[in-house]
């Protein structure tokens, strides 16, 4: 028998956590794009049968109610 333990879900003050490793390779990939205006846009795409659909591109345009 298998016994369950509940965590609470916790908080943080950032909308994204990412590791340092993520963020050195994100670094990487832009330098061989060669366009230092580009930027990491993470995505949540609506729900459907299958959840919630997540993604990511870079993008050079910063939209108003962007996070960044």
């Amino acid at each position: 028998m298998n016994a369950m333990t509940e965590m609470a879900p916790t908080e943080s003050q950032d909308p994204l956590l990412f590791t340092d490793n993520a963020a050195n390779k994100v670094k990487e990939l832009i330098e061989e794009e060669g366009n230092a205006e580009l930027k990491l846009r993470v995505f949540v795409s609506g729900g459907g049968c299958s959840g919630f659909q997540y993604g990511f591109t870079f993008d050079e345009i910063t939209n108003e109610d962007d996070t960044v």
